[in-house]
């Protein structure tokens, strides 16, 4: 309910916004002409380009929101108006991979209005404060408005302009959270430099600068949990030992240290399996936040956990497109040994570059990851995920559930145990310069292929409280801990 009353909120306020923060020049605003130009470009290259578009909807679905997001701005509107525009019909797809480039459009955003230094969560139907500059006192309150805004109202915008895969509405909430503090400036007509007042449900007025997008970067990378990876061991219950592995992402900048952090992880995870017996309850892997990357680098965990060959993921459906070709059959591996995993991508870009256009064709990926000769752990393992986890990450999460690898925890990824869409083509539409991604392949994670709508749900559903934001506490990785601590070590 929480949910759908946020999405009316903000299809309400599209004709509100309109115009706000609108600069004299008239340099943020564009013709209905302009706008419905920009859309018809998106559709076409949505028929062009995206492998399976009537998966989660049909094509007189996808026709009637593009007609109705014409009609809604026909007299034209601004910057923002048109990404809600693009959205509205991107986002019939249900698909993550294909709508508002978000990151692109944050920065678009920001470039003229700047960003807030504040971040939230929705806890209980309740915005709470999850990072603010220079207050800190105000983590776990709730944020009541924004120069006299609700903070509601501002979600609600932000909504709807982040696309979901299948069903995963909480996933999409996240990232709507995610996009809050860049919105805001705009949504209430402020700009950089401007100073905005933030009303908490204390009573407190806490008052923040607007920030430019350079500001706002080193905002980020202070809050930063450092690298993509990193371990550590945790000591629990006065005795008992685990090693908590957290992979923030699977597109790292150097990817030999990836490599190097994640075999020494699990070469501490067998020396502790040695060295402390019982006491050691097993390894933690925590993709919370996770939204994916280079699938390659996501294949390169399984080895430490799989006791068999396993391909995953098991195949991937593309369509021959002229923009998929140039976005993906580029890639160059160099000297692949036989029985590399890599032959699989060889493989898919060989597809791309045959695949005659408008033509489908599914590629399977033959070649298994096999398990690690030296560091394969056997042990205990737990999985822990958030509605931010999502693309290869759901594939990791789907794969761990189906071979009955551990337990979960967290919330619900941005996708289903059967797979996602991926292999995302950046398009810019012509008029408005907005940067849109549609979707050009389906990763499917099992044979036979099938394909499921509702999010892949964990066994142990657990989110953060106000509380838990303003102690520090983390009550997903306390649960992990607990199974662990209350579950007999299993020897191979």
């Amino acid at each position: 309910m929480m949910l759908r009353t946020l999405l009316l909120m903000s299809l309400s306020l599209t004709a509100a916004l309109v115009g706000i923060g609108q600069n004299p020049d008239g340099l943020d605003r564009f013709s209905g002409e302009q706008i419905n130009r920009d859309l018809d470009s998106l559709y076409q290259w949505i028929q062009d380009i995206h492998p399976s578009p009537y998966v989660h909807c049909s094509s007189l679905e996808l026709e009637a929101s593009l007609q109705q997001a014409k009609l809604t701005f026909s007299g034209g509107g601004t910057l923002f108006a048109a990404a809600q525009m693009v959205a509205k019909t991107s986002n019939t797809i249900k698909d993550s991979h294909t709508g508002i480039a978000l990151q692109s459009f944050s920065t678009q955003l920001g470039e003229r209005y700047g960003h807030l230094p504040l971040e939230i969560k929705t806890v209980q139907n309740r915005l709470i404060v999850t990072a603010i500059a220079d207050h800190p006192a105000a983590i776990g309150q709730e944020v009541l408005r924004v120069n006299n805004t609700p903070a509601r109202s501002i979600l609600g915008s932000a909504l709807a302009l982040v696309s979901q895969e299948g069903d995963a509405e909480l996933a999409r909430l996240r990232m709507a959270e995610k996009l809050w503090n860049d919105i805001a400036p705009f949504a209430v007509g402020a700009s950089i430099a401007d100073t905005l007042a933030v009303e908490l449900s204390s009573g407190e007025i806490v008052r923040l600068p607007v920030i430019d997008n350079a500001e706002v970067r080193t905002w980020h990378m202070e809050r930063n949990q450092g690298e993509s990876i990193e371990w550590e061991e945790i000591h629990h219950m006065d005795s008992l030992i685990s090693l908590n592995l957290r992979i923030g992402h699977f597109h790292p900048d150097n990817v030999r240290f990836f490599r190097q952090s994640l075999k020494s992880a699990f070469k501490h995870a067998k020396k502790l399996e040695s060295r402390e017996g019982d006491r050691f309850r097993g390894v933690i892997i925590d993709l919370r936040g996770n939204s994916g990357g280079n699938i390659a680098i996501m294949a390169e965990l399984l080895p430490y956990l799989i006791q068999q060959p396993t391909a995953l993921p098991a195949g991937v459906q593309i369509k021959g497109s002229i923009q998929a070709r140039e976005r993906w059959g580029t890639n160059r591996f160099g000297l692949v040994p036989p029985k590399s995993y890599l032959k699989n991508l060889r493989a898919l870009n060989a597809s791309l570059a045959s695949t005659a256009v408008d033509s489908i064709a599914y590629v399977p990926f033959n070649l298994s990851i096999r398990p690690s000769k030296r560091l394969n752990y056997q042990g205990p393992a737990s999985l822990l995920l958030d509605g931010l986890s999502a693309s290869a990450t759901v594939s990791i999460a789907s794969w761990f559930i189906r071979s009955g690898r551990g337990k979960t925890f967290g919330e619900p990824p941005m996708g289903s145990v059967s797979g996602t869409f991926g292999n995302p083509v950046r398009v810019i539409l012509p008029e408005t310069g907005l940067a849109a991604n549609v979707a050009s392949a389906r990763y499917f994670t099992q044979q036979p292929v099938r394909w499921e709508s509702s999010p892949l749900l964990v066994d142990f559903p657990i989110s953060k409280t106000a509380a838990d934001f303003q102690s520090g506490t983390d009550p997903v990785l306390e649960a992990a801990l607990n199974w662990q601590a209350a579950h007999t070590k299993q020897r191979p």
